[in-house]
């Protein structure tokens, strides 16, 4: 067996979150500027100066990302002096800021911290950044040695955060179990692999249990014990399990029919424009679990996404079968599927989806 190192990243959760940069920020030199979207920044910026007033840290700057993670992005910060001089990065923002951080930081060979605000993906703290271009249009996957040094999950600015994003947030999520699990099946997996099928049940329970009063939370505002659960399930334990899961290109356990139906309707014109990602995807779970045999888990889940507003038919994400048909090729050829236990035909997907209708 090859020697394998797997890097996850530590994090503070709470009201009093940021409180703690000055501990982990102070070893990696004085100077932090923070990038970040513009709502996400307004968001956190009293609380990270608060937090640094009283140490040696200095914040040079905040400036906003761009609209898109994109290389273009990346070069245009990496040009600016308060970035090139600064020891470190704080990011601070939803996936596409945190993750134009992460490009800048490996470019700069500047370590990163991340400050998510709202809690809808895993990119605070896995080693990926999904990059588009200017357009907005999928660009590539950058892959990473190192991730964040630290993950601040401040619970008051997550309560704070626009529900749709927890909502999305959950049915992604919900995903990466029932993914990872039919990914890994049937194989002899080494400790980190795993590690990190097990505790991919983690993403799944923990919403099932927590989400629906998570979101009620997050509608009224208030950071509970239940809406931290549902934000460290999306944030940290899917980061976790996405970076112990993948070794390498052919040994990557981290997709699924559920992710591939969802890019496979980005084909259709303004399809990806009018939905949210996590919400389609969790409508992908569906079927991946119709298609696989498990009608019964499919109805159980069918149940709970009933209760937090997630769909449970096809007319629910606003979809024809004909429209699917017309995809299902795509599908059937995304990169998703390249690591899966037995292969996936447009019958099979035609023949789930119709369960669904």
């Amino acid at each position: 067996m090859d020697n394998y190192t797997v890097y996850v990243p530590s994090y503070t959760v709470g009201e009093t979150a940021y409180q703690k940069i000055p501990e982990y920020a102070c070893l990696y030199g004085t100077k932090a500027v923070v990038i970040g979207g513009r709502k996400a920044m307004a968001a956190a910026k009293e609380r990270i100066l608060s937090a640094v007033k009283e140490s040696v840290l200095e914040v040079t700057d905040f400036i906003c990302y761009g609209t898109e993670c994109s290389f273009e992005a990346a070069a245009r910060l990496e040009e600016l002096p308060a970035v090139r001089q600064a020891d470190m990065i704080f990011a601070v923002g939803g996936g596409k800021a945190i993750d134009t951080c992460k490009l800048v930081s490996l470019d700069l060979s500047k370590p990163y911290f991340a400050f998510p605000t709202i809690a809808s993906n895993c990119a605070a703290a896995s080693s990926l950044s999904i990059v588009y271009h200017e357009d907005g249009s999928f660009c590539d996957f950058v892959h990473f040695l190192n991730s964040a040094r630290h993950v601040f999950i401040d619970t008051r600015i997550i309560a704070e955060a626009p529900r749709r994003y927890l909502w999305a947030g959950i049915g992604d999520t919900c995903a990466k179990y029932y993914e990872v699990d039919i990914s890994a099946r049937g194989e002899e997996l080494e400790h980190h692999l795993a590690l990190g099928v097990h505790m991919s049940r983690m993403c799944m329970e923990t919403l099932v249990r927590h989400g629906k009063q998570a979101l009620a939370d997050n509608t009224a505002g208030r950071p509970s014990y239940d809406l931290a659960q549902a934000a460290l399930a999306i944030i940290i334990t899917t980061g976790w399990v996405s970076m112990l899961v993948a070794r390498n290109h052919t040994m990557d356990y981290n997709g699924g029919m559920a992710h591939a139906f969802f890019y496979g309707l980005c084909s259709l014109p303004g399809f990806d424009e009018d939905h949210l990602h996590g919400v389609v995807v969790s409508f992908g779970i569906l079927v991946l679990l119709m298609m696989d045999g498990r009608e019964d888990e499919c109805r159980r889940l069918q149940e709970f996404n009933r209760q937090v507003g997630l769909p449970v038919t096809l007319s629910d994400i606003g979809v024809t079968l004909e429209q699917v048909a017309a995809c299902a090729s795509i599908m059937t050829k995304d990169e998703d599927l390249i690591h899966y236990p037995y292969r996936v035909s447009e019958e099979m997907i035609l023949e789930a989806v119709e369960k669904l209708i």
